[in-house]
């Protein structure tokens, strides 16, 4: 063996085991401190997945839907985006009955306590309804 064969041997071994070292490293969080860990909620890492709340995404379709200007569609689906069979059927047993007047389209005195699905109906075009339809079969 020439010595330039040994250093580039010597180099690569020390390259190899220094990567091996810092990939069994664990930081205070126990994981390897060059990463490549599964991000949990509780790292505080901003790039976080953000939790799901039913009541949250029930609010905010609320709000969509019952305001004096008209129904904002768009927040609708992007609230609804994403969301499985299950969790949908959480949002509308967050939803409960809320109070909806057919005549002026939103929630006003004279109205009637009706569920999520009678809302989207009453609010949303008909393209927009069987869009929801299809991917919520189960609940609308």
């Amino acid at each position: 063996m020439t010595n330039k064969t040994k250093i580039l041997l010597g180099v690569s071994v020390l390259v190899i085991g220094t990567g091996i070292f810092f990939l069994t490293k664990k930081n205070k969080n126990g994981q390897s401190v060059l990463g490549g860990g599964t991000k949990y909620i509780d790292e505080g890492d901003v790039n976080m997945i953000p939790v799901f709340s039913a009541s949250q995404k029930a609010t905010t379709l609320y709000n969509a839907m019952n305001i004096y200007t008209g129904t904002d569609e768009q927040t609708i689906i992007e609230e609804l985006t994403g969301v499985s069979q299950a969790q949908f059927g959480l949002i509308s047993k967050a939803f409960g009955l809320r109070n909806y007047n057919r005549y002026l389209g939103y929630n006003t005195i004279g109205g009637t306590p009706l569920p999520l699905k009678t809302w989207l109906r009453e609010e949303l075009n008909d393209a927009d309804y069987h869009l929801l339809r299809k991917k919520f079969p189960m609940y609308l």
